[in-house]
Protein backbone atom coordinates (compact mmCIF):
# COMPACT_ATOMS: atom_id res chain seq x y z
CA UNK A 1 0.00 0.00 0.00
CA UNK A 2 1.39 3.36 -0.82
CA UNK A 3 1.98 5.34 2.19
CA UNK A 4 1.47 9.06 0.61
CA UNK A 5 -1.71 7.97 -1.12
CA UNK A 6 -3.28 6.55 2.36
CA UNK A 7 -2.12 9.87 3.83
CA UNK A 8 -3.77 12.11 1.18
CA UNK A 9 -6.56 10.47 0.62
CA UNK A 10 -7.52 10.23 4.46
CA UNK A 11 -6.44 14.14 4.55
CA UNK A 12 -8.83 14.71 1.19
CA UNK A 13 -11.75 12.82 2.97
CA UNK A 14 -11.33 14.98 5.72
CA UNK A 15 -11.46 18.39 3.93
CA UNK A 16 -14.40 17.12 1.83
CA UNK A 17 -16.01 15.80 4.87
CA UNK A 18 -15.26 19.65 6.60
CA UNK A 19 -17.07 21.21 3.82
CA UNK A 20 -20.47 18.88 3.50
CA UNK A 21 -20.73 20.08 7.56
CA UNK A 22 -20.19 23.49 6.87
CA UNK A 23 -22.28 23.99 4.10
CA UNK A 24 -24.84 22.09 5.85
CA UNK A 25 -24.70 23.72 8.71
CA UNK A 26 -24.88 27.15 6.89
CA UNK A 27 -28.02 26.07 4.80
CA UNK A 28 -29.88 25.15 7.31
CA UNK A 29 -28.22 26.96 10.63
CA UNK A 30 -28.52 24.30 12.15
CA UNK A 31 -26.21 21.17 13.07
CA UNK A 32 -24.89 18.78 10.26
CA UNK A 33 -27.54 16.38 12.25
CA UNK A 34 -30.27 18.42 11.62
CA UNK A 35 -29.48 18.80 8.14
CA UNK A 36 -28.54 14.85 7.56
CA UNK A 37 -31.99 14.11 8.98
CA UNK A 38 -33.95 16.20 7.00
CA UNK A 39 -31.97 14.40 3.32
CA UNK A 40 -32.61 11.27 5.19
CA UNK A 41 -36.39 11.87 5.75
CA UNK A 42 -36.67 12.98 2.53
CA UNK A 43 -34.67 9.91 1.14
CA UNK A 44 -37.03 7.40 3.09
CA UNK A 45 -40.51 8.42 3.40
CA UNK A 46 -42.12 7.61 6.63
CA UNK A 47 -38.98 6.80 8.12
CA UNK A 48 -39.51 5.81 11.99
CA UNK A 49 -37.36 8.33 14.76
CA UNK A 50 -35.83 4.85 15.78
CA UNK A 51 -34.19 3.96 12.33
CA UNK A 52 -33.18 7.89 11.71
CA UNK A 53 -31.38 7.72 15.07
CA UNK A 54 -29.66 4.48 13.85
CA UNK A 55 -28.76 6.46 10.85
CA UNK A 56 -27.55 9.16 12.20
CA UNK A 57 -25.60 7.58 15.06
CA UNK A 58 -28.21 9.21 17.74
CA UNK A 59 -29.22 7.66 20.94
CA UNK A 60 -32.92 7.04 21.13
CA UNK A 61 -33.54 10.33 23.26
CA UNK A 62 -31.10 12.14 21.26
CA UNK A 63 -33.16 11.20 17.98
CA UNK A 64 -36.13 11.85 19.91
CA UNK A 65 -34.86 15.69 20.56
CA UNK A 66 -33.88 16.18 16.91
CA UNK A 67 -37.41 15.11 15.86
CA UNK A 68 -38.75 17.35 18.35
CA UNK A 69 -36.74 20.56 16.70
CA UNK A 70 -37.77 19.44 13.36
CA UNK A 71 -41.78 19.24 14.16
CA UNK A 72 -41.37 22.61 15.80
CA UNK A 73 -39.83 24.22 13.29
CA UNK A 74 -42.71 22.78 10.47
CA UNK A 75 -40.24 20.56 8.73
CA UNK A 76 -41.17 17.36 9.49
CA UNK A 77 -44.80 15.90 10.48
CA UNK A 78 -45.30 12.74 12.56
CA UNK A 79 -47.64 10.26 11.25
CA UNK A 80 -49.50 7.10 13.37
CA UNK A 81 -49.55 4.25 10.89
CA UNK A 82 -52.05 1.38 11.58
CA UNK A 83 -49.75 -0.52 13.69
CA UNK A 84 -50.04 2.57 16.62
CA UNK A 85 -46.59 1.49 17.98
CA UNK A 86 -45.01 3.24 15.22
CA UNK A 87 -44.51 6.39 14.73
CA UNK A 88 -43.58 7.78 11.01
CA UNK A 89 -41.74 10.73 9.85
CA UNK A 90 -42.76 13.13 6.50
CA UNK A 91 -40.98 16.14 5.43
CA UNK A 92 -43.44 19.37 4.86
CA UNK A 93 -43.49 21.75 1.81
CA UNK A 94 -40.92 24.16 3.72
CA UNK A 95 -38.87 20.62 5.08
CA UNK A 96 -38.71 20.07 1.25
CA UNK A 97 -37.38 23.57 0.13
CA UNK A 98 -34.81 22.89 2.90
CA UNK A 99 -33.83 19.70 1.89
CA UNK A 100 -33.48 21.43 -1.81
CA UNK A 101 -31.31 24.33 -0.10
CA UNK A 102 -29.26 21.37 2.13
CA UNK A 103 -28.50 19.26 -1.68
CA UNK A 104 -27.45 22.29 -3.08
CA UNK A 105 -25.33 23.80 -0.63
CA UNK A 106 -23.36 20.19 -0.11
CA UNK A 107 -23.04 20.28 -4.27
CA UNK A 108 -21.54 23.47 -4.27
CA UNK A 109 -19.26 22.83 -1.02
CA UNK A 110 -17.95 19.26 -3.04
CA UNK A 111 -17.74 21.21 -6.15
CA UNK A 112 -15.53 23.41 -5.09
CA UNK A 113 -13.28 21.46 -4.37
CA UNK A 114 -13.09 19.56 -7.57
CA UNK A 115 -12.35 23.11 -10.26
CA UNK A 116 -8.48 22.10 -10.12
CA UNK A 117 -10.02 18.57 -12.24
CA UNK A 118 -10.56 18.29 -15.95
CA UNK A 119 -13.50 17.16 -17.25
CA UNK A 120 -11.51 13.94 -18.00
CA UNK A 121 -9.66 13.47 -14.15
CA UNK A 122 -13.68 14.03 -12.73
CA UNK A 123 -14.72 11.05 -15.12
CA UNK A 124 -12.07 9.45 -14.00
CA UNK A 125 -12.00 10.20 -10.31
CA UNK A 126 -15.90 9.39 -10.51
CA UNK A 127 -15.17 6.16 -11.29
CA UNK A 128 -12.40 5.03 -9.24
CA UNK A 129 -14.91 6.20 -6.42
CA UNK A 130 -17.71 4.03 -7.43
CA UNK A 131 -15.21 1.24 -7.45
CA UNK A 132 -14.21 1.46 -4.08
CA UNK A 133 -17.66 2.74 -2.80
CA UNK A 134 -19.41 -0.60 -4.25
CA UNK A 135 -16.39 -2.15 -2.31
CA UNK A 136 -17.31 -1.20 0.79
CA UNK A 137 -18.15 -3.72 3.71
CA UNK A 138 -20.24 -1.73 5.88
CA UNK A 139 -23.94 -2.72 6.62
CA UNK A 140 -27.17 -0.83 5.94
CA UNK A 141 -27.40 1.00 8.42
CA UNK A 142 -23.13 1.98 8.74
CA UNK A 143 -23.87 2.78 4.70
CA UNK A 144 -27.07 5.39 5.36
CA UNK A 145 -25.13 6.72 8.09
CA UNK A 146 -22.08 7.44 5.48
CA UNK A 147 -24.30 8.99 2.80
CA UNK A 148 -26.55 10.33 4.97
CA UNK A 149 -25.95 14.08 2.76
CA UNK A 150 -26.15 12.18 0.04
CA UNK A 151 -28.36 12.69 -3.11
CA UNK A 152 -29.81 9.48 -3.79
CA UNK A 153 -31.29 10.47 -7.30
CA UNK A 154 -27.68 11.05 -8.35
CA UNK A 155 -26.07 7.79 -6.87
CA UNK A 156 -24.74 5.62 -9.27
CA UNK A 157 -24.61 2.55 -6.84
CA UNK A 158 -27.58 0.25 -7.58
CA UNK A 159 -27.55 -1.17 -3.82
CA UNK A 160 -28.51 2.60 -3.25
CA UNK A 161 -30.95 2.99 -5.62
CA UNK A 162 -32.42 -0.56 -4.68
CA UNK A 163 -33.01 -0.04 -0.76
CA UNK A 164 -34.64 2.78 -1.55
CA UNK A 165 -37.13 1.32 -4.11
CA UNK A 166 -37.73 -1.56 -1.87
CA UNK A 167 -38.37 1.07 1.02
CA UNK A 168 -41.01 3.07 -1.10
CA UNK A 169 -42.52 0.38 -1.91
CA UNK A 170 -42.85 -1.13 1.51
CA UNK A 171 -43.80 2.76 3.29
CA UNK A 172 -47.02 2.32 0.15
CA UNK A 173 -48.31 -0.45 1.91
CA UNK A 174 -48.44 1.39 5.30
Amino acid sequence: MNSQLVNLMGAVAIAVSDQIYAATAMATGQSASFAAALVIIDRYPLVTVDVLGQYLSLSQSGAARLVERLVGQDLVTRQRGEDKRFVYLQLTTAGQVRVQAIQQAREEAVGQLLTPLTAAEQIQLLSLLTKLANHSPLDEIAEEHLCRFCNIHLCPLPACQERVEQWRSASALL
